[in-house]
């Protein structure tokens, strides 16, 4: 439990797990010290422990607020949409900003020094992103923009590995500026798998 006068030592119009997460974006999560973090959040390393006892349960407390606001974000962005392909395109859009931002090197940081955090994210993906995908295959079904002879549950979970393969240094090893290119050809590459006649004329139509 934080202490109301911790808090508002670190609490400075801005959530302190925000902070910290901007930290790990720019410089990756093994090369940010506790020493760090504290300097970031103008705290003595003394009182960043009495915050959290390691820089495993810091990752986790990071991730846990990450993935609930990703969930939140994500549910917002998919009711805003006016069709499937827009919702696709949206998410796009968000998850383009993120990666300008992203040090290449998180994933590997978290699959090699922080297994229970590596953990958190799996789940995520193949729990909640999951089902994201699949509602959205059967909603782009219902508008008639996706083809109908594809098995839903094996593109969803297509389109899930190789997400994380986008993140895989020697299957990719492009600089940061180069994983946007990249994600971005693989998006097109999926949107051109599923889409329907009717959804290529809207495709094209979005592209030109």
């Amino acid at each position: 439990m934080f202490t109301p006068c911790i808090m508002t030592t670190i609490q400075q119009g801005e959530d302190w797990f925000e902070r910290v997460q901007g930290l790990f974006m720019r410089y990756g999560i093994k090369s940010v010290t506790m020493n760090d973090v504290a300097r970031e959040l103008g705290i003595s390393k003394k009182t960043l422990y009495q915050l959290v006892p390691s820089k495993d349960e810091l990752v986790i407390k990071v991730l846990q607020r990450h993935i609930s606001t990703e969930k939140a974000q994500c549910l917002n962005l998919a009711s805003l949409a006016p069709n499937a392909i827009e919702e696709i395109f949206i998410i796009m859009e968000t998850n383009s900003q993120e990666l300008t931002r992203m040090k290449t090197n998180i994933v590997n940081d978290l699959q090699k020094y922080h297994r229970q955090g590596w953990e958190l994210i799996r789940k995520f993906h193949y729990e909640f992103v999951f089902k994201v995908i699949q509602e959205n295959l059967v909603r782009g079904r219902k508008e008639g923009l996706y083809r109908e002879n594809f098995d839903i549950d094996i593109i969803a979970k297509l389109h899930l590995a190789t997400a994380f393969n986008l993140f895989d240094p020697e299957l990719f090893p492009v600089l940061a500026n180069d994983r946007l290119t990249l994600f971005n050809e693989y998006m097109m590459h999926y949107l051109h798998g599923i889409v329907s006649p009717k959804g290529i004329d809207y495709l094209n139509k979005k592209l030109s």
